[in-house]
């Protein structure tokens, strides 16, 4: 059974933490009540104009995380000439988003269902419209990463209440889907705007204007999502003191919350900093974060096992396959949004001499490849092994990362660079694709939103991890030349320091094509024995691609912020 939308952005359940695959099929949660024809209009909406806008405002939340990720393909050389700055300092302006999203996704999935859904879409819009507004005025490279930061906040706080508001106003049925695939197509689409809305402003006005621009449509959301957007009938409609929503905060996993974000941080922030210090990670600053972070993740993971009410049950690790997976995704999202999504920009505008806007053309394969890559999945991920697609979908980044590290300058775009950019992203949606149906095949029905969380959150922080080794991988090759006498970087000097962190891509690749191989994947939504899973007590059978529909119609799906979601 086809799938009617984008399956790649319409498989990761984003509902809360402690809520089951459906709620438990509550009603409460996923099913509203006050109709019986799953194919009219729900009674909350007065018109169908009503409806449409609800929906198109709640579908700029899976669009504000891909825009805001792929337009930094196109500013980042723009942000380094401005601010003066390179390799690792330049990398923080694309991982402090990635980070702080990631890291934070599971939080305000269980956010959304303690304080109320809309309340969280109109805070994450407002929030994220102050933040743009004070990057596009920043004059200092920290201030912007802070920024950066708090944009990916609301980036991970607007998904899940947005999909929670539509999953509890409509019935399972055709109308749903559609509203769920206008929904999900906010993933690419988003993708493509970034793209375009970089390389327009960049030419011909400022990289500010990017901010501008994303502040004045955030505003204008933010009131319409006011006035027009309808609450969920669980927490929308009542009144919540402070006093309230104090309580409501406190049943969250905050301590575990805080102890993951302090981790992930400061070790980010030692692999950024591993290039640029004078002895690389022997430096004593560089290892006192090291130590330091490795201490704190250590802890949370304690705290996790400890607490009753856990933002990550260490069980779900137990499940079969799973870890190896999720070590998989690590490799591969390093590889594709660490490294070949951010330098391949960088590439273009610094090696070649592109403009903005031709960086931004030279892009446009990607998203057409991506489209028709996940109609072709949807078509055959129900028949072929997960384990042979997964390991394909590695040797399709491996065999792009050695285009981009083996790459002449005077070559021509049609002869490397374009085939590299397809292969790239083809690698990127059929590892998605294959990781996500397995992670819902493989835990039990009570933990796959869960299960779904750490998957994004592994996601995410991939990204940011890649980009700050590579990152160190350039600044030590660029400190080197210096150390070499060269005074002045030139174009080859450059090509030779990004060809290290594209060489750094392909031992990703490398190590994601080795962790495929033993992965136990087994065929989504076949029939065979082997994918038949027992977990907890509970028994899993096959992932039909059906089944997936319902699930994602019910669950929702979550935009993967970073440029990997082009579509």
């Amino acid at each position: 059974m086809a799938i009617p939308c984008d399956i790649r952005y319409a498989l990761i359940p984003t509902q809360s933490t402690q809520s089951s695959l459906c709620a438990e099929k509550s009603e409460a949660h996923v099913t509203p009540t006050e109709y019986s024809d799953p194919e009219s209009r729900p009674p909350v909406f007065k018109s169908a104009g009503h409806e449409i806008a609800s929906i198109l405002i709640l579908t700029f939340a899976t669009i504000m995380n891909t825009a805001s990720s792929a337009v930094m393909q196109i500013a980042v050389p723009s942000l380094g000439r401005y601010f003066g700055i390179t390799g690792s300092e330049l990398s923080w302006s694309v991982s402090s988003f990635s980070l702080m999203s990631g890291a934070t996704i599971l939080l305000f999935s269980g956010m959304a269902d303690k304080v109320g859904r809309k309340r969280l879409v109109v805070g994450a819009y407002a929030w994220f419209t102050i933040w743009s507004l004070a990057a596009a005025f920043t004059i200092h490279h920290i201030v912007f990463d802070v920024c950066r930061g708090m944009q990916g906040l609301a980036a991970a706080a607007c998904p899940s209440a947005g999909v929670g508001i539509l999953g509890s106003t409509y019935r399972n049925g055709r109308r749903k889907n559609r509203v769920m695939a206008v929904f999900n197509a906010g993933s690419p689409l988003g993708a493509f705007l970034g793209i375009m809305t970089g390389g327009v402003t960049i030419e011909y006005i400022n990289w500010q204007s990017i901010f501008y621009w994303y502040a004045i449509v955030y505003a204008v959301l933010t009131v319409l999502a006011v006035f027009v957007v309808p609450g969920d009938s669980l927490n929308d409609n009542e009144n919540l003191s402070i006093r309230e929503f104090g309580r409501r905060l406190k049943e969250l996993d905050l301590a575990g919350a805080v102890l993951s974000i302090v981790g992930c941080v400061m070790f980010v922030l030692a692999a950024s900093q591993a290039g640029s210090a004078s002895h690389g990670w022997a430096t004593p600053y560089v290892l006192i974060i090291l130590v330091a972070s490795l201490v704190v993740l250590a802890t949370f993971v304690w705290w996790e096992s400890r607490t009753s009410n856990p933002l990550m049950p260490l069980k779900i690790w137990q499940a079969r396959g799973f870890a190896m997976v999720m070590l998989t995704v690590l490799f591969s999202w390093m590889c594709f949004t660490g490294v070949l999504n951010f330098y391949v920009g960088l590439y273009f505008q610094n090696v070649i001499g592109a403009s903005p806007m031709q960086s931004a053309i030279y892009f446009v394969p990607q998203t057409v490849t991506s489209a028709v890559t996940v109609n072709i999945i949807a078509a055959t991920l129900h028949r072929a092994p997960g384990r042979l697609l997964l390991v394909l979908s590695q040797f399709c980044n491996l065999a792009a990362s050695l285009l981009w590290s083996l790459m002449p300058i005077e070559v021509s775009y049609f002869a490397m660079a374009l085939p590299a950019i397809c292969l790239s992203v083809m690698g990127a949606d059929l590892a998605f694709n294959v990781a996500n149906m397995h992670t819902l095949s493989t835990v039990s029905a009570k933990e796959q939103s869960t299960a779904a969380g750490i998957f994004y959150t592994v996601d995410h922080l991939a990204g940011s991890l890649g980009v700050s080794l590579s990152s160190s991988v350039v600044s030590i090759i660029l400190r080197n030349q210096m150390e070499a006498g060269v005074s002045v970087v030139t174009r080859e000097g450059l090509a030779s320091a990004y060809n290290g962190a594209f060489w750094f891509a392909v031992g990703c690749s490398c190590a994601a094509i080795v962790c495929s191989c033993f992965a136990k994947v087994g065929t989504c939504g076949g029939h065979s024995s082997d994918a038949e899973l027992l977990f907890d007590g509970d028994v899993v059978g096959d992932v039909d691609v059906a089944d997936v529909e319902e699930t994602s119609s019910l669950l929702g799906g979550d935009a993967v912020v970073g440029y990997k979601s082009v579509a």
